[in-house]
């Protein structure tokens, strides 16, 4: 949807006449002061006018920028955790030397030359001061004293508003990731990012969902710019040794965060922000939906299908229509299609089965919900007083969005959701949310404007908090969201269309969406829309044609299997999406991946407890665990899950996929045959593979197969350990037992695996080595040969260690 090429501004000469040198960019520091938080400038631009920077220490290894042309005042910020908020800094020294003043902590050394103003910045134990991690760029010209890219600074905008910019230097082969859930290639470099949210419409535009203005860079630094305004990052999209930032606003505030590794800035983010908190367990179990369930007997025989089917299932997600036809959202049930959905919800729930109803936060006029909000106050409104508009086409046209500044409007909100809860329903698909008015003034006083991106953020905000008051844990399955959003899990991916080069998007825009901060995402499995060729005849896209359209049994195939290896695994789409509408061989293979999810669940309940401690991913991009490799940097179709496993979905129709091996040795799973790294792979898969590698040292965790997470307990627990070496140890997290600790040791000849105490058998199974004797207390246990290993059982009940005398 870009708008057409201007050819007439492309096909000029240059005339370095026509380069305007500026005056509003920062030149130089006219006075400071040390404040009890850093230091204060006083500055001014090259046109002479003031330009009042301050610098604040937050960490050791965090400092607050922020310039502005009037006078700097703190805002309240529903993106920072407030417990922070006027905690003393750490200690730091300031020195003048000459022209420059230098700001020191126990980690960052910051520079500031009086003219031209620059800030650079090194680790503080840095001697050579010719590479600073970070420098703002004064010397990018175009021509003579002419600028390419102006230094930090401000513009002046066609309607006369002053927006801020800041500049920064690229040091060459620099890589660039995060800016929230983004489509296009995993690394940010050469890509003109614009950070608004939209309803993308597909999973292959520059356009998102899911904005986040965090950007993390190979060279040690993150850069968060704490703002909610339009912003637009542009990568090298206008020079190759700069980089700019351009925010709708006049004040530039942002948090420069250093650490040489790109998961030690992740963390440092979830400590400004917020640590996402731990989904319940039944959510990671297998969620089936469809665009739309239209009746209480459909989603009752969907149910019935996939337990008759032997087909795990936790959850069944019921799209809009079980409020009816529309206009959406009225938070009631259409009881003539549902009739008696109280006793609909709690048998599902007997069955193992929790129920997801779709919502939105907008009211459709003419209805009775509409009339009582408009009423009370509680919806976005225009500077004149009349509801401001929601342009959002699906769910109607004529749409007023709550106002979730106003605390009545949360509280409202919720007791229609409450209800909803009351009758059994577990969790709220909270759909939309990327279409909050411009034109409005919100209850708080803030702009359409400035609350545009953020609206996503309250509005899941409150739904998560109502199901975490109510169940202990809370939960959304939310399509938008921006910076602090991870602390109200999850989001998925948005509409893609049903077909593998939407999937190869879906897979990047799952990395960079981790990479901005969030721990846990998804997607349609699927697809959502039909496939694009569905519409090649707008004479035959009439509904019944689409409704027609052959299922694809390639792309859920090869979707269903980079589903299980997701944080969260959710078939939805137009078509339908249960696992056996594709026909039996898509069902067995279907049946061995979910059965495979299920049987993980212990490995990824305990991933997911070290992603909220640690505010990493559980899909990784490559680049995260292996930065020092450059190689990964550019990898964004592969990635890890957890600790332990490489994952490379298919997504060629020829099946063929290439895959990277970083250097170590790792282990095929389906074949137990070991390689080592580096080293690339050019494989050909059939349909029921999904390429897998478990990395040597692992220690992978897994239960009994289930038809539901709650179905049994963890019993048998099998260990399975990838090629042990020396020593390694993990704990098996749950959220209703106390963690089991599992260690082993391996000497030149032996292998010790000791275990705490577990709810039942424990099964120990050996990858890669070999074993003569396995002996618990003394007593010999018997060794038997399994596909590529071999295994023993014992009882765990007390805890246990096992003495294994390997082959020489």
């Amino acid at each position: 949807m870009n708008r057409q090429i201007d050819w007439s501004s492309i096909a000029v000469p240059l005339d370095v006449a026509d380069i305007e040198m500026g005056s509003h960019y920062l030149r130089r520091w006219l006075a400071f002061e040390q404040t009890p938080q850093g230091l204060s400038f006083q500055c001014q631009t090259a046109g002479g006018q003031p330009v009042a920077v301050q610098v604040d220490v937050v960490a050791a290894d965090i400092v607050r920028f922020r310039m502005s042309q009037e006078e700097i005042r703190d805002r309240p910020s529903d993106m920072l955790l407030q417990a922070s908020a006027g905690q003393a800094p750490p200690p730091f020294a300031v020195q003048v030397q000459g022209e420059s003043v230098t700001l020191t902590t126990d980690k960052l050394r910051l520079e500031f030359p009086r003219y031209p103003w620059q800030m650079r910045a090194f680790a503080a134990n840095q001697s050579d001061t010719s590479l600073p991690f970070f420098r703002q760029q004064c010397y990018d010209r175009a021509y003579g004293p002419y600028y390419e890219v102006a230094p930090p600074g401000f513009d002046q905008g066609p309607h006369g508003q002053t927006t801020v910019r800041e500049t920064v230097a690229v040091t060459p082969g620099e890589a660039f990731y995060g800016l929230g859930e983004r489509f296009t290639a995993l690394d940010k470099w050469g890509q003109e990012v614009v950070l608004w949210t939209a309803d993308s419409g597909n999973v292959s535009s520059p356009r998102s969902y899911k904005n986040v203005p965090l950007l993390l860079s190979t060279a040690g630094y993150g850069l968060f710019v704490h703002s909610s305004h339009p912003m637009v990052f542009r990568l090298g999209s206008e020079s190759s040794i700069s980089y700019s930032v351009h925010v709708d606003d006049g004040l530039l505030d942002y948090f420069l965060i250093y650490a040489p590794g790109l998961k030690q800035i992740l963390g440092h983010y979830a400590g400004l922000t917020g640590h996402a908190p731990v989904p319940p367990k039944w959510s990671f179990g297998f969620w089936v939906s469809r665009a739309g369930y239209r009746s209480r007997r459909e989603v009752e025989t969907v149910v019935q299908e996939m337990r008759e089917r032997g087909l795990p299932c936790d959850v069944i997600s019921l799209d809009p229509w079980w409020m009816g036809e529309g206009p959406w959202s009225t938070y009631e049930w259409d009881t003539a299609a549902f009739p008696r959905p109280a006793e609909m919800v709690r048998s599902l729930r007997k069955q193992g089965v929790r129920t997801c109803l779709w919502i939105n936060p907008y009211v459709p006029a003419g209805t009775p919900v509409y009339d009582e909000a408009r009423a009370a106050g509680l919806l976005v409104t225009r500077p004149d007083g009349s509801a401001s508009p929601v342009v959002e086409a699906f769910a109607g046209q004529d749409l007023a969005a709550v106002d979730f500044t106003n605390p009545e409007a949360r509280a409202w909100f919720q007791q229609k959701l409450r209800a909803l809860l009351d009758m059994g329903v577990a969790v709220f698909k909270t759909d939309f949310g990327e279409q909050a008015p411009v034109d409005g003034v919100y209850h708080d006083g803030r702009s359409g404007l400035e609350m545009h991106n953020l609206y996503p953020l309250l509005y899941n905000r409150t739904v998560f908090e109502l199901t975490e008051a109510y169940f202990g844990r809370g939960l959304t399955w939310g399509r938008s969201a921006y910076a602090g959003s991870q602390r109200y899990p999850l989001q998925w991916g948005g509409d893609s269309y049903s077909s593998l080069d939407q999937m190869a998007c879906q897979i990047r825009a799952l990395l960079s969406y981790g990479l901005s901060g969030a721990p846990f995402c998804s997607h349609d499995v699927g697809g959502f829309d039909y496939p694009p060729q569905a519409f090649d005849h707008s004479e035959r896209s009439s509904q019944w044609f689409l409704e027609d359209c052959a299922l694809d049994p390639v792309v859920y195939t090869r979707w269903l299997q980079f589903g299980v290896f997701s944080s969260h695994v959710r078939a939805h789409g137009k078509q339908p999406r249960e696992p056996y509408a594709c026909g039996p061989q898509v069902e067995a293979i279907a049946r061995r991946y979910l059965n495979l999810r299920y049987r993980l669940l212990p490995y990824i309940y305990s991933q997911a407890v070290r992603s909220a401690e640690s505010g990493l991913p559980m899909a990784r991009a490559m680049v995260l665990e292996f930065q020092e490799d450059p190689t990964t940097h550019h990898l964004d179709l592969q990635y890890l899950f957890g600790d332990s496993f490489l994952v490379a979905p298919v997504v060629r129709r020829d099946h063929r996929c290439q895959v990277y091996l970083p250097a170590g040795d790792w282990v095929a799973y389906w074949t137990k045959e070991v390689v080592r790294g580096p080293r690339w792979l050019d494989l050909e898969v059939p349909l029921d593979t999904l390429p897998l590698w478990v990395r040597a040292g692992a220690i992978v965790p897994m239960g009994p197969e289930m038809a539901h997470t709650g179905e049994k307990p963890l019993d048998p627990l099998t260990l399975e350990l990838y090629l042990p070496e020396g020593e390694a140890s993990t704990a098996i997290r749950d959220e209703d037992r106390p963690d089991i600790a599992v260690r082993y040791v391996r000497g030149p000849h032996s292998l010790v695996l000791e275990t705490g105490p577990s709810p039942g058998l424990v099964e120990a199974v050996l990858y890669g080595v070999r074993a003569t004797t396995a002996r618990m207390a003394g007593s010999a246990l018997p060794l038997e040969e399994t596909q590529g290993g071999q295994s023993v059982r014992f009882d765990g009940t007390a805890g246990a260690t096992i003495e294994f005398q390997l082959e020489v």
